[in-house]
């Protein structure tokens, strides 16, 4: 995703993360999972353990034998549990339960309890927003990375005698003079010292109408304060030029561009949780955690009262399928289901 930007010197190259950084990871919810079909494989999944959840519960409804809807439902499980399986393992390695490892074993329990449609649902619903999830955050890199292409890779740089040398845009420094050719990206942040033509800057700044560039009357005094300078004068990384060749001192770097302020902004933007999200992280910490010891807790429940090992099991596994993700969805269905016999009664 940031090759662009690195070829055009937008952002710096990073090293690969240490296995001590993979835990981090992890908690960003990078979704970089593979697959058949490719980023969209989880998403993909996800739909057809939907699809499954809803022949099987249909098989189910119009009679057909138990073994074609059960065979559908493991099947679904298989599906959605995939990449459930792969997170949970991940979380598991940096010493964490996460809302991954309760949803497994909620299906699972689930499965145990011989509601199968219920822990597909489960599954289902889990997986759909992990893969919407993953889809959104592909798009908002896809739009990094286009922004990175408005910038070229080189730029054509002027000596003292103008003759022109083909450089990369991260060679250039500041002070350097290059040639903008007609209808072409300029490479960089600069002024117009030579040439007039029109830039169309909606790229940058959204201007519906290209705008007119000349040259500076003093090179010594723009130099001094680019900033300062009007806007028929300055040009910008990644704007289109017109019909007229310009030369162009440069003012800032690749990385220091307007265009890669936009590009930093935007990444940084993807990676930032909002505070709605770190409260749900913090109380994702202590909720797993807590839900898992009660589910023991009452596994056992059996050696206080009186009661066979079975009915507690039951209520274990009960609670821990309330108490997980999406369950509120599926009990909400269970009570709809429930509304329905009565009426039948």
């Amino acid at each position: 995703m940031k090759a662009a930007a690195v070829k055009a010197g937008i952002l710096t190259f990073e090293e690969p993360p240490s296995p001590a950084d993979a835990a981090d990871k992890h908690d960003d919810h990078e979704h970089e999972h593979g697959g058949p079909f490719g980023e969209r494989s989880e998403l993909v999944f996800s739909l057809a353990c939907g699809a499954l959840t809803g022949i099987g519960w249909g098989l189910s409804k119009y009679g057909v034998p138990w073994v074609a809807s059960t065979s559908l439902y493991v099947v679904a499980y298989v599906l959605g549990a995939w990449f459930t399986v792969k997170e949970v393992v991940v979380a598991l390695r940096g010493r964490k339960f996460e809302i991954d490892f309760l949803m497994l074993l909620a299906a699972i329990g689930a499965a145990i309890l011989g509601e199968w449609f219920e822990g597909a649902l489960l599954l289902f619903l889990f997986t759909l927003g992990h893969g919407l999830e993953g889809y959104a955050m592909r798009r908002a890199r896809n739009a990094i990375g286009a922004l990175a292409k408005l910038v070229p890779e080189t730029a054509l740089r002027l000596d003292d005698s103008g003759s022109e040398a083909e450089v990369g845009v991260r060679e250039l420094v500041v002070g350097d003079r290059i040639l903008v050719k007609p209808n072409t990206r300029l490479p960089a942040d600069g002024f117009v010292v030579m040439g007039a033509t029109s830039v169309n800057q909606a790229p940058i700044t959204g201007e519906s109408l290209p705008v007119e560039k000349r040259a500076v009357a003093d090179v010594a005094t723009a130099m001094a304060s680019p900033d300062a300078l009007a806007a028929e004068h300055r040009v910008f990384a990644g704007t289109i030029n017109g019909a007229g060749a310009l030369t162009v001192v440069v003012t800032k770097a690749a990385g220091e561009s307007t265009l890669a302020r936009v590009v930093k902004m935007v990444a940084e933007a993807e990676t930032q949780k909002s505070p709605t999200q770190q409260f749900t992280d913090r109380f994702e910490r202590a909720f797993v955690p807590i839900i898992l010891g009660l589910v023991v807790a009452l596994m056992f429940a059996w050696l206080v009262i009186d009661e066979p090992f079975a009915r507690s099991f039951y209520r274990a596994m009960a609670v821990l399928v309330a108490a997980s993700p999406c369950a509120r969805r599926a009990l909400c269905w269970q009570a709809w289901r429930g509304l329905r016999e009565r009426e039948c009664w």
